[in-house]
């Protein structure tokens, strides 16, 4: 009787940690599944009817980019979620290759003028090599690395181990943005206050002026030509 017991326990435990898996308590919340674990249902390329034919790939269970030679949306490209999101709240597990560089983007617009030679626009959660990721010649600076809302604000939060998996959470709700690093609030900011403006008027987006005010837009998975997993991708609208 004990043995069975003990089997019942374990098996409810492999249950409820399972991947690619709504929980009944997620269900009843309203979230819903952004990546099956076998398919690419829901994605598809940016700027493209279908999903990419190279450079991402579905493998036990989690979502890869694949290492390329290429750049920034150079090889595979991105890929966007086929339904658009207004308010929401998106989680997702994520790990990179050595001195790698990715990142989630939200609000991401395709009738915004298309980016030549690099990702398009939209709000970034920044997943990147925090400890040996060298940009322009040097250590990486605060506002770009993981976690941080890109060139915008900074998260609070020390480097990062990017070789073990990680939780990220992404709240956006009339305005106000929250990024999450495995369950710490790291970034929180409004569209509306003067730390945003600030930050946008000094980042690369300020030559998109529709930038602040975007309502409504993709979710994006970035091909930067480097090694990224993702997998338990949810997300209930708000």
């Amino acid at each position: 009787m004990k043995i069975v017991y003990s089997l019942l326990i374990a098996s409810m435990l492999c249950a409820c940690t399972r991947d690619n898996v709504l929980t009944r308590a997620e269900k009843k919340a309203g979230y819903a599944l952004l990546f099956d674990g076998k398919s690419t249902q829901g994605w598809r390329g940016a700027f493209m009817n279908e999903f990419p034919k190279k450079g991402w790939v579905v493998r036990d269970g989690t979502l890869l980019g694949e290492l390329s030679d290429g750049g920034e949306a150079a090889d595979a490209g991105d890929i966007v979620s086929i339904k658009k999101y207004r308010n929401f709240d998106l989680s997702f597990d994520w790990k990179l290759g050595k001195l790698g560089n990715s990142g989630v983007k939200y609000l991401v617009e395709e009738k915004l003028p298309k980016a030549t030679g690099g990702s398009q626009p939209g709000y970034e959660y920044q997943l990147i090599d925090d400890a040996d990721f060298i940009y322009n010649d040097k250590h990486l600076p605060a506002d770009i690395k993981t976690g941080s809302l890109y060139q915008i604000a900074a998260a609070n939060k020390p480097d990062v181990d990017i070789s073990t998996w990680h939780r990220s959470r992404i709240v956006f709700n009339q305005d106000q943005i929250e990024h999450y690093l495995d369950g710490k609030l790291i970034v929180s900011i409004n569209r509306k206050s003067k730390a945003f403006m600030d930050g946008f008027q000094q980042s690369k987006f300020k030559s998109f002026p529709n930038y602040p005010l975007i309502q409504e837009g993709h979710i994006l998975l970035q091909d930067h030509g480097h090694n990224v997993a993702f997998k338990n991708i949810k997300i209930k609208e708000l």
